[in-house]
């Protein structure tokens, strides 16, 4: 049992347009993607909600917490941007993090309005993670798992990379370095995390379909966390996020019969953190 290598593959953005929502579900039904990050605050949720209950309890749905884009649903000052009301892009909402001018209350009350809002929706939560990793973010990781921990969700992502292993390894460094300091204080005790994590590198990569299986063939022993943003975008997303063509490369790859196969002669383990808990 030692060397068993599992896999949950996790869709991001689950919400945020009905063209993700429509991608990640096709992710879904070829088998690779089991678990899905939904955002409650985003204009295609209620379509989300729908299409994960009609996939069943072989789909774990987590918690996208979001905190730099769409509104909150409850009064979170040191989060928003006075003039609109809307939350603060991520640089802002990072700058404040650094600066400590975030108020935990507020951290507190929104995160578990987020997570309310799934479960008002039918949803059982396998997992949490952030839009833009927001919940590593220094005066917010700690609030996020006091409440992860009250509500009774048992898996919270580290999104730290082993820099020398992986794929594109010289890709996006700098993010993923500072990544690994803000989720420092992510790597022990409850809620859990799986024991290794990708994602940040391939993001974006010119050669997903390549990238994606020499990940796949670098697995270690426990379990991986890949983080993947399948969907179709064919306009403006919410907050003007600029990562749109990449994410239907990302679906063909992960749809592809070369990826199934690679998993399968790997004897990898394809799974969810529902699964796990």
């Amino acid at each position: 049992m030692g060397d068993v290598r599992r896999l949950v593959v996790t869709a991001d953005d689950f919400g945020f347009s009905e063209g993700i929502n429509r991608g990640i579900v096709e992710a879904a039904e070829a088998g690779i993607v089991r678990s899905a990050s939904i955002m409650v605050n985003m204009p295609a949720f209620e379509d989300a909600a729908r299409r994960a209950r009609c996939l069943g309890d072989g789909f774990g749905v987590g918690l996208h917490l979001t905190l730099t884009v769409g509104a909150p649903f409850t009064h979170a000052p040191s989060l928003v941007c006075a003039r609109t009301g809307a939350f603060v892009g991520p640089g802002c909402l990072l700058g404040r993090a650094l600066s400590g001018r975030i108020r935990p209350f507020d951290v507190a009350v929104e995160c578990a309005a987020q997570i309310r809002r799934a479960r008002e929706a039918g949803l059982r939560l396998t997992h949490l993670d952030g839009h833009h990793h927001v919940h590593a973010f220094p005066g917010i990781r700690e609030v996020v798992l006091e409440v992860a921990r009250a509500e009774g969700i048992a898996f919270v992502r580290r999104p730290v990379e082993r820099l020398g292993e992986a794929p594109g390894r010289w890709r996006r460094v700098p993010t993923r370095a500072l990544l690994a300091v803000i989720a420092r204080s992510l790597a022990v005790g409850r809620p859990r995390s799986a024991d290794h994590f990708g994602g940040v590198s391939l993001t974006r990569s010119r050669g997903f379909h390549a990238a994606l299986l020499r990940f796949v063939d670098r697995l270690r022993p426990g379990t991986t966390e890949l983080m993947v943003h399948p969907g179709y975008a064919t306009g403006p997303l919410p907050g003007n996020d600029p990562y749109v063509a990449g994410r239907e490369a990302e679906l063909r790859a992960l749809i592809s019969a070369a990826v199934r196969d690679r998993l399968a002669a790997r004897n990898i383990v394809v799974t969810n953190f529902g699964a796990l808990a």
